[in-house]
């Protein structure tokens, strides 16, 4: 019933420690594709009330991760 939790917990947290620990955009893009599968393999579980609220979050993480490789790419600065 609450296995979810613990694929959102390891999920998240393999999101958030991807942004800190990879400089490199190859490594950066791998954990945020294992973390996003660890998410969603929660939201399988995950009531549906949730499920709208988790989604919401990858995009915005998705949409974070595409300004960082952005603002990694651009050598002018």
């Amino acid at each position: 019933m609450g296995s979810y939790i613990i694929f959102w917990v390891l999920g998240f947290s393999t999101l958030w420690l991807g942004l800190k620990l990879f400089d490199d955009e190859v490594l950066l893009i791998a954990a945020f594709v294992v973390g996003s599968g660890l998410v969603l393999a929660g939201l399988v579980n995950a009531p549906a009330t949730l499920q709208i609220v988790v989604e919401v979050v990858l995009l915005i993480n998705l949409f974070h991760l595409c300004m960082e490789c952005i603002q990694r790419g651009d050598r002018s600065g």
